[in-house]
C-alpha cells in the first residue's frame, strides 16, 4: 500500500459546499478500512457523486471521479435550491452508496455562466441582504 503524506481520518466523509452561483464544491475522505477496499480492489478506483434536491431526493446531476482524488466541482444543477450529495462505488457490477454529505443551498439558481462568475462573499451578503 502506498504512502500517504497525511492520516486517514477515522470515519468517512463527505461535504458538499456553495463556492458560487452556479457551482458546488464536494470534498471526500475515507479512513483507513474504506481506503483499503479501493486498494484491494474490492470498489472498482471510479466513484459516482450524484447530486439531489434535498427536499424530494430527486435526481439532479451526476459525475463521475476517481476515488483518490478526493474532490470535485459539480455545476449547480438548473433549478438551484438545497441539494445534497451521495457518493456511490462498484462493486461486482453494482454501484452501492457509500456517503452522503450534508444539505447545501446554492446562492442563487443557475444561470448564463457570465451571471455566475462572481463567487465574492460581500457580493453574496450585499445582494442576498
Amino acid at each position: 500500500m502506498p504512502e500517504l503524506s497525511r492520516p486517514l481520518p477515522p470515519e468517512d466523509r463527505l461535504v458538499l459546499l456553495p463556492k458560487n452561483p452556479g457551482t458546488f464544491f464536494v470534498f471526500w475522505q475515507f479512513s483507513e478500512g474504506r481506503a483499503d477496499s479501493f486498494h484491494t480492489a474490492s470498489f472498482s478506483p471510479e466513484i459516482e457523486l450524484r447530486l439531489s434536491y434535498a427536499e424530494d431526493k430527486t435526481p439532479a446531476s451526476s459525475h463521475k471521479a476517481q476515488w483518490q482524488a478526493g474532490r470535485a466541482y459539480l455545476p449547480v444543477p438548473e433549478r438551484g435550491g438545497n441539494c445534497e450529495a451521495a457518493l456511490y462505488a462498484l462493486r461486482s457490477g453494482a454501484w452501492e452508496k457509500l456517503l452522503e454529505s450534508n444539505p447545501a443551498a446554492a446562492p442563487a439558481a443557475a444561470g448564463l455562466a457570465e451571471d455566475r462568475a462572481y463567487a465574492s462573499l460581500e457580493f453574496h451578503k450585499k445582494v442576498l441582504s
